[in-house]
């Protein structure tokens, strides 16, 4: 059962596709509006866009962003003097006519329907997401097109169970939705997910995914990744700055705020971690069996050590180190069975358990590159 790679494509583009064309890394892209003018992806190979997925990023259809507004299709654009849901109804058919018109002419693997991004479970939310646009892109679509979905979804979604059954219900009564193009809104004040019911009910969802044979992408995903692939036959995303692997809804707002530049990390397969470039020198230094045990080299981050200045945030070398790790890994996990897969994860959070023991013992690791996450990470695993 095969786990595809996606990389979520953020600001500095260049970087994915040179990872997926120069190093054969993944299998495609996640194009974001917000983050990609037209023209820039204009100018992507026909075999790039064919192996994509372009999300129409209709989730704050209100948001100024300078490249969204760009797109003719998008709400805020298409509506004189700015997004309101009633305006926006009289013009919602010529918004995805335009949308799948841009769509088709790209040539992306499918069309994406788009939906928005609402933050509470109503009684009706299907009926809201319907009236909103999906009707409009389904009356458009030839029902013999295989499409995509698009949502975006809050982690209560998920973890209520008659919630998730209402989603694949609607999902699955559109004969041509082939595959869900899912992301989740899940705010934590640390990087990496610690809510170990949540990642048991994302496990949930992508068993009944297979189960139902609808294909599943998850978006804007960090180092949880790597667990979804106790899911089955499932696609996983990997992305470079903190907007491309946390979904928020802020980066549809405009804001004047100055935003300091975060210090550099690398990421260490064996921590299933990232931590601060700084820290992981001191780990090479003072502790080099248990950096044998938890980094797996890469010209990326080779270059990187070299170097006589250390790398910053918004340098290329230390992403593409992450892209190829976390790609090999999907690759190494797809030869396996799930029954398989669940004993590798457990081991693989056990060694790094173990390692950041005896790190500890040695060093204190700042509060985000600590392992504090990989407690609810094995409590998780044991419940698939």
């Amino acid at each position: 059962m095969k786990i595809s790679v996606h990389h979520q494509v953020g600001h500095n583009a260049t970087w994915n596709v040179e990872s997926f064309e120069k190093d054969d890394c993944g299998d495609g892209l996640i194009l974001s509006p917000v983050h990609q003018a037209p023209a820039s992806i204009e100018k992507l190979s026909a075999s790039v866009r064919t192996a994509s997925i372009f999300d129409p990023q209709f989730y704050v259809p209100s948001s100024q962003k300078p490249k969204l507004l760009q797109y003719d299709f998008f709400p805020e654009k298409i509506v004189e003097g700015g997004f309101a849901t009633t305006t926006f109804e009289a013009n919602v058919k010529d918004s995805a006519q335009k949308c799948v018109d841009f769509q088709m002419e790209m040539g992306f693997r499918r069309i994406t329907v788009p939906t928005r991004f609402l933050d509470q479970m109503y009684s009706n939310y299907v009926d809201r997401q319907k009236a909103f646009c999906v009707d409009a892109f389904m009356d458009l679509i030839d029902s013999s097109e295989e499409i995509c979905l698009s949502l975006a979804v809050t982690s209560a979604m998920l973890g209520d169970e008659g919630f998730r059954t209402k989603l694949l219900s609607w999902i699955t009564s559109y004969s041509n939705v082939k595959e869900l193009y899912l992301i989740y809104s899940s705010p934590r004040d640390t990087k990496q997910i610690h809510d170990a019911d949540f990642l048991v009910a994302c496990h949930r969802l992508g068993q009944e995914m297979n189960g139902i044979g609808l294909e599943l992408t998850w978006g804007h995903q960090n180092t949880e990744a790597i667990l979804s692939t106790a899911q089955g036959e499932v696609g996983i995303s990997i992305g470079s700055f903190e907007n491309t692997r946390i979904f928020t809804t802020d980066k549809f707002i405009v804001t004047d705020e100055d935003r300091r530049g975060p210090k550099a990390r690398v990421f260490l397969k064996g921590l299933l971690n990232w931590v601060q470039f700084e820290q992981a020198k001191e780990i090479r230094q003072k502790l080099p069996r248990v950096w044998a045990d938890i980094y797996e080299s890469t010209s990326y981050a080779e270059a990187a050590f070299s170097q006589v200045l250390e790398p910053t945030f918004n340098q290329p070398p230390l992403y593409k180190h992450y892209f190829l790790n976390m790609s090999n890994e999907a690759e190494l996990i797809s030869k396996i069975d799930i029954d398989s897969r669940k004993k590798y994860l457990r081991e693989r959070i056990e060694r790094a358990q173990a390692a950041y023991a005896q790190i500890g013992k040695v060093i204190q690791l700042e509060r985000h590159g600590q392992g504090t996450h990989l407690e609810s990470w094995l409590k998780a695993v044991d419940a698939f």
